[in-house]
């Protein structure tokens, strides 16, 4: 019975980072880009791990969109442990006077601060 837990438990990790497409360094400029449809919510940082920072796109209408970037392809300021659903970030590709929150050779990400 524990093998089957164990098991299972692997299966359920592997499964829920698989819906996360990486982003190679040559992808970078497309991965954020500025969006005026009225359906678009914004660009969400989820945390990182050792390997990925996690991000996500989302809609009112149709699918979120899910990716990862390599933590050496981007800095991040702000970093905390990923865990799927737990804790976002809103970001944002405009300065609009937020604070600077992440950078590469293609983008600057800034903090979005919602009141």
């Amino acid at each position: 019975m524990k093998k089957i837990f164990g098991l299972l438990l692997i299966i359920i990790g592997v499964v829920s980072c698989q819906d996360y497409k990486e982003i190679k360094n040559e992808e970078l400029k497309s991965a954020f880009i500025i969006n005026s449809s009225p359906t678009f919510e914004g660009y969400f940082y989820q945390g990182s791990d050792k390997s990925f920072h996690y991000f996500s796109s989302k809609w009112t209408l149709g699918k979120d969109k899910y990716f990862k970037i390599p933590i050496n392809n981007l800095k991040v300021s702000e970093k905390f442990t990923f865990e799927r659903n737990k804790t976002e970030l809103k970001i944002d590709v405009l300065e609009n006077g937020n604070p600077e929150f992440a950078e590469n050779d293609y983008c600057k990400l800034y903090l979005v601060n919602e009141n």
